[in-house]
């Protein structure tokens, strides 16, 4: 397990995530463009959420990203992660953190063996997608869970707004129109 290095822009998003859920904006969107760490800025959010005492989902809607999510957490976090999906489920693991299937998680039989205090924080990965009737059953049975939504891509084909699901944009670090160099990438990133 390596430290968690974090560019500023990624912890200045990791900072306006806290911030918006301590001012009671519980579901929080952030966007970052393909290639800057959503993952990495949702790994430091894990993390804190569980030193402070929250069990927490990430929830996705392909194996792949689940795999992803497990493998950056555990790598730059050193926490494990259990999984819920098809036949494997975490009620009887001692892992705080969750990487789970929407298409599994969102069956009324599955989610009735959940209090609905059972996750403190839920992250949804790709969350262009939380719109949809699978992640709105997810998210509605545990209600007071504090939500975070990360997608480089808000805007929806069918135009939905992403404003039904999530009520606050957590920071904007590349603001529309803006040039720059991210560190690391090699490359121009266009905010």
């Amino acid at each position: 397990m390596g430290a968690l290095q974090m560019r500023p822009y990624q912890q200045a998003a990791r900072e306006a995530i806290h911030a918006e859920w301590n001012d009671g904006r519980r579901r929080t969107l952030l966007v970052l463009p393909t290639g800057t760490g959503k993952t990495i800025v949702f790994a430091a959010v894990t993390e804190d959420q569980v030193r402070s005492g929250s069990r927490v989902l990430v929830l996705a809607h392909r194996g792949e990203l689940l795999e992803q999510a497990a493998d950056k957490i555990k790598r730059s976090t050193g926490l494990a992660s259990a999984v819920e999906k098809a036949e494997q489920t975490c009620l009887d693991s001692w892992c705080r953190v969750v990487v789970g299937s929407v298409q599994s998680l969102q069956r009324p039989a599955r989610l009735e063996q959940f209090p609905a205090d059972y996750f403190g924080t839920i992250i949804i990965d790709e969350a262009h997608h939380a719109i949809t009737d699978g992640y709105q059953r997810v998210l509605e049975h545990f209600p007071e869970a504090n939500v975070l939504g990360v997608t480089a891509t808000p805007d929806r084909g069918d135009m939905r707004n992403l404003g039904e699901v999530f009520d606050s944009l957590a920071g904007n670090q590349f603001r529309q129109g803006e040039l720059g160099r991210v560190e690391g990438l090699g490359g121009i990133c266009y905010g």
